[in-house]
């Protein structure tokens, strides 16, 4: 397991990635959608950095919820100095935690810290518990489509993954993303469609649709369209939209 204690005054830098910046970011808030006046609760929030994009977006309330507590605490420090209106809290997800019932459920990267199938679900169920009748939740997570030579697409991008394995359900893979303040190691496990699928039906979602990640005028601007031609075509990221 990645232990984001240690990575709390790095992690952050992760997001000057351009495919951070241009493609995840991007993609995510296209599929969140207008939520002016919602209630948001982010799983595995990490410092906020989504929640607070959220909460700019105009969400009425927004909850970050990590397992990190110096990830939450650095968070409750940007927080403190410059208010957002964000509440944080330090939780297990897979625990039976009923924070409250929200329009929407968001999550980057929550899943690919699932160890077990069984861990999976019990991520979907935690979903579930804290949604509204008709909620939705969204989540960024390491893509069940990929294969072994997608690993190497990555590398153009700053990004290095690794596996000394096939991949098949539960091979873990070790992700370096390098930035000019330092590297930043991760470890992920593959999940493949159909694991992911069956946690989200069981756990009671109806509606499960994956979308593939897209790029913002702004990246194709400033590095130029066939910069990002292994992106589209072996991306390392997908997005899940569910529904109740």
């Amino acid at each position: 397991m990645t232990d984001y204690n240690r990575l709390s005054e790095l992690y952050h830098f992760a997001k000057t990635n351009p495919v951070k910046q241009y493609s995840e970011e991007y993609t995510f808030f296209k599929i969140l959608g207008n939520i002016k006046g919602k209630s948001i609760l982010d799983l595995a929030c990490g410092d906020g950095y989504y929640s607070r994009k959220i909460k700019m977006r105009g969400a009425s309330r927004v909850v970050g919820v990590d397992i990190s507590e110096k990830m939450i605490a650095r968070a409750q420090t940007i927080e403190k100095h410059k208010p957002y209106d964000i509440d944080y809290y330090v939780f297990d997800v897979c625990q039976s935690t009923n924070i409250g019932q929200f329009d929407v459920v968001t999550s980057v990267y929550l899943f690919p810290y699932a160890l077990t199938p069984k861990m999976l679900e019990q991520m979907s169920k935690a979903m579930v518990r804290n949604l509204k009748h008709d909620g939705k939740m969204i989540s960024v997570t390491l893509s069940p489509f990929i294969s072994n030579e997608y690993l190497d697409a990555q590398i153009q991008y700053n990004v290095k993954m690794k596996t000394n394995h096939q991949l098949t359900n539960g091979t873990p893979i070790h992700i370096r993303i390098k930035t000019l303040q330092g590297d930043i190691c991760l470890n992920n496990m593959y999940w493949s469609k159909k694991i992911y699928e069956k946690a989200l039906a069981e756990a009671g979602f109806k509606s499960i649709v994956w979308h593939k990640p897209e790029i913002s005028e702004m990246g194709i601007l400033q590095y130029g369209k066939s910069y990002w031609n292994n992106h589209i075509a072996m991306p390392g990221f997908a997005i899940l939209d569910c529904s109740l």
